[in-house]
């Protein structure tokens, strides 16, 4: 413990921090120091006294035989950010795959690769990504990414953009973003899924939507806690530019608690060219707490017809999924079952464009159920590496002719993934 008091010119200065005393002292009686607790009249003779900390106050309060006096703890003063500030990031995700069984014997006519059999490491995906905020209300992000071919050929891992696009945040919590940025059809879902590095989100699996457009998004809270709207519009050119003649509005109304539930509607039109025009639907409803997360999702997709004399496309989604942190940030579990059918003109078909899902290249020509089941281990937080299975099941054999009995899909995959 530590006190003196130094009589000065009508003055007392009380110390109870013995380096303030020693610069009061090297400095002949000019440097106090800062804080200073100044009360006019205090001493004992009606002089002035500065106290050095609210210690020095008590202390001297007790050699004087005067009250203690409480002092509330001051709130911690956070420390004001300086602009522009940025950060790098990065994300990379894959697997060591075995494609135990697949639905034919080769891609195609033209293409005699051989998936069933094959297996071996590829990444799935790399991330690049630079952060600025010009302010607390202006930001902007860049992001490169690279990946794997996808079609079982393999290749260099090319970058190309991701992301490139300004945020403004105005009006409270409102934002407006501007340039190649996240399609609302699952951004949300797919932080909701929390396991894109498993398995995309089945809007994104099953190509109803692609994962990045450029365009605007407003976006913004409700008047209800927990209630937020977006709107967007874009070319519905992906990570390109502009193709041409495409435009796409999709609207998004959520409601969400941690811990709770979630409810999401969402709505979309897209003006194709040749009048082949989409519009997709989709509701979700999930819930989640500390350690258990599930979903469940209905998505219907309408492709107008190419032509006369050509019936429109339907494509239904059924989906739902369970994750259980079985030891937070430790282990989890999880599962999730996606049913994908398609409707032309009231015949039943499969999934358009099947054929072209990366990593998977499915049969377009029967309606299946997805299966996905597996968990995983935390080295860290940032690290995660797990076992698991993706399982598709066709209603029934997608070509009886050429590869009989062939009504399944299976592939084994050990995921490795990362962030810095």
């Amino acid at each position: 413990m530590f006190y003196i008091e130094v009589p000065k010119e009508s003055r007392i200065y009380v110390f109870a921090i013995g380096q303030r005393y020693d610069s009061f002292q090297k400095s002949g009686g000019t440097e106090v120091g800062e804080p200073v607790i100044t009360r006019p009249g205090y001493g004992p003779n009606g002089e002035t006294v500065l106290f050095d900390s609210e210690d020095a106050v008590n202390l001297y309060n007790f050699k004087h035989d005067l009250p203690g006096e409480y002092f509330p703890p001051k709130p911690e003063e956070k420390p004001k950010a300086s602009f522009p500030s940025g950060k790098f990031s990065g994300l990379m995700f894959g697997d060591y795959y075995w494609y135990d069984q697949w639905h034919a014997d080769q891609i195609g006519p033209t293409e005699p690769t051989t998936v069933e059999g094959q297996q071996g490491f590829w990444f799935r995906r790399i991330y690049f990504t630079y952060d600025l905020a010009f302010s607390e209300k202006l930001t902007t992000r860049f992001r490169l990414e690279a990946n794997s071919n996808g079609r079982f050929a393999g290749g260099n891992l090319d970058p190309y953009v991701k992301d490139a696009f300004l945020k403004w945040t105005y009006a409270g919590r409102h934002q407006f973003t501007l340039g190649i940025q996240p399609s609302l059809t699952f951004d949300w879902l797919e932080i909701y899924w929390g396991l894109r590095h498993i398995e995309k989100t089945p809007a994104d699996l099953y190509k109803i939507d692609s994962s990045r457009d450029f365009g605007i998004t407003f976006s913004g809270p409700f008047a209800i806690d927990g209630l937020k709207y977006a709107v967007q519009y874009g070319n519905e050119s992906g990570t390109g530019s502009e193709p041409g003649g495409t435009r796409i509005l999709r609207f998004e109304g959520r409601y969400e608690r941690n811990p709770g539930i979630a409810l999401e509607a969402f709505y979309s039109n897209s003006q194709e060219p040749d009048d082949q025009d989409r519009t997709t639907a989709q509701g979700f409803a999930g819930y989640r707490n500390k350690v258990v997360r599930l979903g469940a999702q209905y998505l219907r997709q309408e492709r107008e017809s190419a032509g006369p004399g050509v019936a429109a496309q339907g494509i239904d989604i059924w989906s739902g999924f369970v994750v259980w942190d079985v030891r937070p940030e430790k282990f989890d579990l999880f599962a999730r079952m996606d049913s994908v059918e398609g409707d032309l003109d009231g015949d039943e078909t499969g999934l358009p464009g099947a054929a072209t899902i990366d990593y998977l290249l499915l049969s377009p020509d029967a309606p299946f159920t997805t299966w996905i089941v597996g968990g995983e281990w935390y080295l860290t937080p940032s690290v995660r590496l797990g076992p698991n299975v993706e399982l598709v099941k066709y209603d029934h054999d997608p070509d009886p002719v050429d590869f009989p009995g062939q009504d399944e899909t299976r592939l084994y995959r050990f995921t490795f993934f990362w962030t810095f």
